[in-house]
């Protein structure tokens, strides 16, 4: 049943699931082909939308800044060329070479109104020479010299050398200028009087009028910004505010190696370019960027990547749910029209189930006259014909299962039997079996006995010969110790009399003593003529001693060494004992080895005869073992032929029973 049903669910998956999917390739591909093209056309639009945007931006105000940097030069030529600046110069560099120059207060008051006027926020007039005739502010003090001192390589002393040489007007980069609270870009201007050079007029121009058109953010959204900086070094220095660092100007510096100053370094050196970056927060950015030969700076105009694309990613949100819903619409009517394909197969299907079940009673209904009408009509005159064949095959089956039951009975009982018989030949078998096994190794047990006991004779007569010998050896060793101990006396003899010589150099030395001591005395009776024979005699009782010290040495060891002899006398004389009674011991383990040795040689005789009766049996058990071993095969052959029969008997009763199973679960 479970196959059926997983056979009809392939089925169902079959038809549903080819048609479901070629419904979704044909309309799903085009789809997502057409969507991909209008993704890519819709991103690259965006892309360029925000390229255009920045590129548009960092070119207009470049140029701003760039009009901006030409109208200042142009302000500061003007007011180089009018007389009150001449006259000023020519007036304030005709003062004594000792003296400061002072301008005269309506000339303060003119320089003053002119710096005001063209939004200065210094001004000065420089000699030919590089002194300073006038300042405005007193940051950079009258006569102070731009050729040598802290100015002498200031961008003001490189602005000055230019307007000198060239006799052209320019602008100089931003520097800071003693106390000024900002940096200052100074416009320096030749100052003409009568076609001939007297001096330079340098007006120095604060950032802010930069500052505030580089804030100006409109269309950059949230998170662009302006971005300008210059060389310095090894770094890059930023020149400007920004938006999420409002104190960066001139005092941020992006080291050349790292990722954040890439673009904004390109732009410093010349190169106009786009894409995208990291920008000095480490943040992915993308942007654009160019060149401001006036100020020698560069020039980058960004956008945070994530706020430039958003855009893009509502775009594609918008495609993926978009293709979502397509593929959801599409997949609904394929389902829809897979359903009215597939029921009336399913409807075959049923059926087919129902008389698989064994239910042969199932009606067919046909309502339709196309292919699922004649699949149905067919499985209407199969369940038919299967309804007479099913009602024939229930009625044989009964006869033939009582058949094979009364076979089964018959063999079943005659195996028994066979088995019966097989059993008692079998333990027959294995009881003579073990006699001949036991028969054999009790020959063999009879057989290593007869051979132990010859090696035991042989052992005891060796056993004997050895006490013999060793009885000869002991009688030489008591011999031995006898002459030992009466040497030992002897040396107890010679001992008593070196005590004997001992005693008399002991005499001999007390004797010498008293001499000495008489000849001491005569000598010195004698006085100075018996000086000699005092020392003599002085030597002599000094041998004396000598010699009855060594003798009572002599005595203690002699003494000593009596005492050792006697102990070892003694010891010899208890070795003697004992080595007679060895021989006395050894003389009767002899003896009885003689009676142990015939014994066995008497033993030896009756274990070969019992050896060959063992054998002679052993032969008998094996030849009725080989005639029950035949037997019990022969039952066995016998019972594996009714075991065979039996068991074909089962599988007949089984077939039937198979067979008469499968039949009862159909209903006709």
């Amino acid at each position: 049943m479970m196959n059926d049903a997983s056979q009809a669910a392939g089925i169902r998956r079959s038809i549903a699931g080819r048609l479901l999917f070629w419904f979704l390739v044909i309309a799903l591909i085009p789809c997502a082909i057409l969507t991909a093209i209008t993704a890519r056309i819709a991103t690259s639009a965006f892309e360029r939308a925000v390229r255009d945007t920045l590129v548009q931006t960092a070119a207009g105000k470049a140029s701003e800044l760039e009009a901006y940097a030409a109208e200042r030069v142009r302000d500061g030529a003007a007011l180089a060329r009018g007389p009150s600046i001449v006259r000023a110069v020519r007036e304030l560099a005709a003062a004594p070479p000792g003296r400061p120059a002072v301008a005269a207060e309506d000339q303060a008051d003119y320089l003053a109104y002119a710096a005001k006027a063209f939004h200065y926020e210094q001004l000065l007039l420089i000699d030919s020479s590089g002194r300073v005739l006038f300042s405005l502010d007193p940051a950079i003090p009258v006569g102070t010299s731009l050729v040598a001192g802290p100015l002498a390589d200031s961008e003001l002393a490189i602005g000055f050398d230019r307007a000198k040489t060239l006799l052209q007007s320019d602008l100089g980069g931003f520097e800071r200028y003693g106390s000024a609270p900002l940096p200052l870009a100074f416009v320096t201007c030749p100052v003409l009087d009568e076609g001939r050079l007297t001096g330079v007029l340098a007006l120095g121009l604060d950032p802010q009028r930069i500052w505030q058109t580089l804030s100006d953010f409109s269309g950059l959204g949230e998170t662009g910004e302006i971005v300008a900086a210059e060389l310095d070094a090894e770094a890059v220095l930023v020149t400007t505010p920004l938006r999420h660092a409002r104190d960066a100007a001139f005092r941020l510096r992006l080291p050349l190696t790292g990722r954040e100053a890439t673009a904004i370094q390109q732009a410093a050196e010349g190169t106009r370019g786009y894409g995208p970056l990291i920008d000095y927060r480490g943040v992915e950015g993308v942007g654009a960027w160019c060149y401001l030969p006036s100020f020698r700076w560069g020039l980058l105009v960004k956008q945070d990547a994530a706020e430039a694309y958003a855009l893009v990613r509502f775009q594609r949100l918008a495609i993926i749910g978009l293709s979502l819903a397509t593929i959801l619409g599409v997949t609904l009517a394929a389902l829809v029209v897979a359903r009215t394909i597939s029921s009336p197969i399913r409807t075959a299907m049923a059926v087919a189930g129902q008389v698989a079940g064994g239910d042969l009673r199932a009606a067919v209904d046909i309502t339709t006259d196309d292919e699922t009408g004649a699949l149905l009509e067919s499985i209407e005159t199969m369940t038919r014909d299967l309804r007479g064949l099913i009602g024939r095959i229930q009625h044989s089956s009964v006869a033939l299962m009582s058949t094979a039951t009364a076979i089964q009975a018959t063999a079943s009982e005659q195996q028994q039997v066979i088995n019966d018989y097989g059993a008692s030949t079998s333990q027959a078998v294995a009881a003579v079996k073990q006699i001949s096994v036991t028969s054999q190794e009790l020959v063999r047990t009879m057989t290593e006995v007869n051979e132990m006991a010859g090696r035991t004779g042989a052992m005891a007569a060796d056993s004997r010969a050895d006490l013999s010998g060793m009885d000869t050896t002991m009688r030489t060793l008591a011999e031995s110790t006898s002459s030992f101990g009466t040497k030992l006396a002897a040396i107890s003899e010679r001992a008593a009399s070196i005590n004997l010589a001992v005693t008399t150099i002991t005499k001999v030395a007390d004797q010498t003593n008293l001499l000495s001591i008489n000849a001491a005395i005569e000598a010195e009776k004698a006085g100075e003529y018996g000086l000699g024979f005092l020392v003599v005699a002085r030597e002599i009782r000094r041998l004396a001693d000598q010699t009855a010290v060594a003798s009572l040495d002599i005595e203690r060891m002699v003494k000593e060494m009596q005492y050792a002899v006697s102990a070892g006398v003694m010891e010899m004389d208890k070795f003697s004992e004992q080595v007679r009674a060895g021989v006395r011991e050894i003389g009767a383990v002899s003896g009885k080895l003689g009676e142990i040795i015939a014994a066995v040689e008497g033993i030896s005789g009756r274990f070969g005869q019992v050896t060959e009766g063992m054998r002679a049996q052993s032969q008998g058990a094996d030849q009725i073992r080989e005639a029950m071993v035949r037997l019990a095969e022969g039952a066995h052959r016998t019972a594996g032929a009714l075991h065979d029969f039996n068991a074909a008997t089962v599988h007949l009763r089984e077939a039937v029973g198979d067979l008469k199973e499968e039949v009862s679960r159909f209903t006709i």
